[in-house]
C-alpha cells in the first residue's frame, strides 16, 4: 500500500477547556513599537473650554450693549426729553489784583438752569468745569457741586471762581486799554455732564457745553460789573 500518514498529536497538561471560538490574542514585544500609536491632542479639552468661555463672555457683552442701546432709543422716542436751557444771570468781581506778573482773581457767577420737562428730572454730576478767559488767556476757573433738578423747575447755580496765574505785559497792556474804554470782552465756558432721570433711574447721558461772550465795564476788585453784552450758545451731545 502507499505511504500511510501518521497524525501527530500534541498533548497539553493539564488539559485546557475547550472554546468553540477562541479570541484572537496579539502579543507585542516590549521593545517593538506599538502598531497603532495613540496621538493625544496638543491643546487638550482645556483650550477648547477656555475658548468657548471667552466667546460666551463676548456674546454676553454684545447683548448688554445692544440692550442698553435699544432701551435708550425707546426712552428718547417715548418720553421725548427736552433740552435744558441755561442763562448767565450775574457776574461780580470779588478780587482782581495784579502784582508784577501775578494775577489773583475771585469772580462770583450765577447761572440759571431751566428744566422744562414734565416727566423727566435732570441729574448734574460734580464732573463739571467753569472757565473765564480774556484775550484767549484763562485767568479764573471753578466748578459747582452736584445737584438733582426736579421736573418743571428753574434752579439758580451760584459759583465762586478763583485764579492765580502769571500774565505777560501784553495781557496787562490790553486789559488797561479796555479798562479805560469801559468795554472788557470776556469769554465764559461751562462744561457739565447731565443725565435724564425717570422713576429714579438714570438713563441717557449728555454733555452740555455753554459758551458765553460778555462785555463788562470793569474788573476792579469789589465791583459788581455792569454787563453790556451777553450772548450764550449751548451745545448738547449725547454720550
Amino acid at each position: 500500500m502507499g505511504n500511510h500518514y501518521t497524525p501527530h498529536y500534541t498533548y497539553q497538561y493539564p488539559p485546557q477547556p475547550y472554546h468553540s471560538q477562541a479570541p484572537a490574542v496579539t502579543f507585542y514585544h516590549p521593545h517593538e513599537p506599538h502598531p497603532h500609536p495613540i496621538h493625544k491632542p496638543k491643546g487638550g479639552l482645556g483650550s477648547n473650554g477656555c475658548l468657548r468661555c471667552i466667546c460666551c463672555c463676548y456674546n454676553c457683552l454684545l447683548l448688554v450693549i445692544v440692550a442698553s442701546f435699544v432701551i435708550s432709543i425707546f426712552f428718547l422716542l417715548h418720553y421725548q426729553p427736552k433740552k435744558p436751557i441755561y442763562e448767565l444771570k450775574d457776574f461780580a468781581v470779588k478780587r482782581f489784583d495784579i502784582e508784577g506778573t501775578n494775577l489773583e482773581t475771585e469772580i462770583a457767577l450765577s447761572v440759571l438752569a431751566h428744566n422744562t420737562n414734565s416727566k423727566i428730572e435732570l441729574s448734574y454730576s460734580d464732573d463739571n468745569s467753569i472757565d473765564v478767559s480774556y484775550s484767549g488767556t484763562k485767568f479764573c476757573s471753578g466748578s459747582f457741586p452736584p445737584f438733582e433738578q426736579p421736573t418743571k423747575n428753574t434752579t439758580m447755580v451760584n459759583v465762586l471762581l478763583k485764579g492765580n496765574n502769571e500774565v505777560n505785559q501784553t495781557f496787562q497792556d490790553s486789559l488797561e486799554r479796555d479798562q479805560i474804554l469801559g468795554r472788557i470782552p470776556l469769554e465764559i465756558e461751562i462744561e457739565v455732564p447731565v443725565k435724564f432721570v425717570h422713576a429714579g433711574i438714570k438713563w441717557s447721558k449728555m454733555d452740555a457745553t455753554m459758551t458765553c461772550t460778555i462785555i463788562v465795564d470793569s474788573l476792579k476788585s469789589g465791583h459788581e460789573a455792569r454787563v453790556f453784552y451777553n450772548i450764550c450758545k449751548v451745545k448738547l451731545e449725547l454720550s
